[in-house]
């Protein structure tokens, strides 16, 4: 089989296997892979291909990568996703909070919920902010 050919499928496997990582990591070696496939292509020997390979990995996960995983991550409106997204929402208490739990409704879900202060007891109808999410349950915080 060609020299070429298999640094080919190798950057193809890497190809597919950054999709499932996300990292961007498994994406530029793929990028040296394509490199090397190019010296083999033009008839360089294996040393040179190994070379290529190990160099325009290194080239592009030191130099490229920086860059292009910024260009991702900063989508204009960094609005926090998940659970992240309810901390500083406003929450209804349910049913009593303090030390043993109680229950809140944050945007019409109902959450199991523990006060920020352990000594601190929230009654039905208070208005609480949340402060932290823990698993499936929220840390709350009296609204003054």
């Amino acid at each position: 089989m060609e020299p070429a050919f298999i640094w080919i499928i190798v950057a193809v496997i890497l190809g597919v296997a950054e999709l499932f990582t996300g990292t961007l990591v498994l994406a530029m070696v793929a990028g040296g892979a394509v490199l090397a496939a190019i010296g083999a292509a033009v008839g360089a020997p294996l040393w040179i291909q190994a070379v290529l390979f190990a160099a325009g990995s290194a080239a592009s996960i030191w130099g490229l990568r920086p860059f292009l995983k910024q260009a991702l991550d900063s989508s204009g409106d960094s609005q926090p996703m998940g659970t992240r997204a309810l901390q500083g929402k406003e929450a209804l208490v349910l049913e009593k909070v303090d030390s043993s739990g109680g229950l809140v409704e944050i945007s019409g879900d109902n959450w199991t919920a523990y006060p920020l202060e352990p000594d601190e007891v929230l009654e039905p109808g208070d208005r609480v902010t949340v402060v932290e999410i823990k698993g499936a349950t929220v840390i709350v915080w009296r609204q003054t």
